[in-house]
């Protein structure tokens, strides 16, 4: 188990530990997701929104 910050092994620490792994986890899906499809976020992006059928707005 990792010292963060040199605090020790109790279950708030624990718990530190774990969040940042699971951050850590989440951040590196993302990039991972970006470089094998750069163009997933703009596809995303250039989807209609659900609200859209409620605005009769032209961009």
């Amino acid at each position: 188990m990792a010292v963060i910050g040199g605090v020790g092994e109790g279950p708030v620490s624990q718990f530190v530990v774990i969040n940042k792994q699971i951050a850590e986890s989440a951040v590196k899906e993302k990039i991972l997701d970006v470089m094998t499809d750069p163009a997933k976020r703009i596809r995303e992006i250039q989807q209609p929104s659900p609200f859209s059928q409620f605005i009769d707005m032209k961009v």
